[in-house]
């Protein structure tokens, strides 16, 4: 009986955190469902959730791109100067900031959030 429990709260978990809508991932990527909203498919940073714990910062998006997965790179030119401003404003000791989170909707680019990191104690 308890197995079957397990079972279903793992089956309703992977549904919740929208894993069965999860995209094909490029090599190299690994995914991030956050309960705040924020889907993310982290592309180009090394996976270290051993090591360290990642926050998701999602921004305000269109209720029909709430539940989309998102495209997280580090940032890129001008990013990079907002992503320091970003750390300013946090002050957080041991804090990084990781990558930029993009939605591709048609032709538009939309900002779904940032996420950052601190080492696990």
């Amino acid at each position: 009986m308890a197995v079957l429990g397990v079972i279903g709260y793992v089956a309703y978990d992977y549904y919740r955190a929208g894993f069965w809508t999860r995209p094909e991932m490029p090599d190299g990527a690994f995914s991030i469902s956050y309960a705040n909203g924020l889907r993310a498919i982290l592309v180009g940073v090394p996976n270290e959730r051993e090591t360290r714990r990642y926050f998701g910062h999602p921004r305000e998006v269109p209720f029909y791109l709430r539940d989309a997965w998102s495209f997280c790179s580090p940032p890129e030119g001008a990013e990079k100067e907002q992503a320091t401003e970003f750390i300013k404003i946090r002050n957080q000791p041991g804090e990084r900031f990781e990558v930029i989170c993009k939605i591709k909707a048609d032709n538009d680019l939309v900002i779904r959030g940032v996420i950052s990191s601190v080492p696990k104690l």
